[in-house]
């Protein structure tokens, strides 16, 4: 495993909602860094939205495509935003662990839930007959199994989640 000084990326990763998107575009500048959000380079890839591409594909060719672009990452010195769903790719996620330190915006469900409010419009990743609730359970513990650094972002603004991230990285 390589040591913090040969991991030059950080990569967020969280539920829907957490600010993986929000957090990393503020933190890449403070850290002199590139960002890239994954959702983004999902919809390039596919040349439509999210929604459309999990539509089209369904929950397990969606899957596949989000893994297939968490493998060919080969980044230095960003932060990374990943998709929710990114953490039911196990060799995804390994990939990413040997060049980036993986963290966890670990954010309450309820206010996850009012952040989201539709998911259904959100491209949430999931099977149709789960709930919000039933995703949160499911990932929660997969988020903490990858994650080098938990960010309890329960009562933080995005500048203090980035100082606390620049802190401890």
């Amino acid at each position: 495993m390589a040591d913090k000084h040969t991991k030059t990326n950080i990569v967020l990763i969280g539920m829907a909602g957490a600010g993986k998107s929000t957090v990393g575009r503020e933190l890449a500048p403070l850290l002199g860094r590139g960002f890239v959000d994954v959702d983004s380079l999902i919809e390039e890839e596919q040349e439509t939205l999210l929604q459309e591409v999990l539509k089209n594909l369904g929950v397990h060719g969606f899957r596949q495509v989000e893994e297939n672009i968490l493998l060919s990452m080969d980044y230095h010195d960003h932060v990374i935003a990943t998709g929710g769903s990114a953490v039911y790719s196990r060799s995804g996620l390994e990939h990413l662990q040997r060049s980036s330190v993986l963290v966890f915006l670990d954010v309450p469900l309820p206010v996850l839930k009012k952040r989201v409010g539709d998911f259904s419009s959100r491209g949430l990743v999931k099977a149709s007959d789960q709930s919000f609730d039933q995703v949160f359970t499911e990932r929660h513990p997969l988020y903490l199994k990858y994650a080098d650094l938990v960010i309890d972002c329960s009562d933080l603004s995005v500048a203090e989640i980035c100082t606390s991230i620049q802190s401890q990285v």
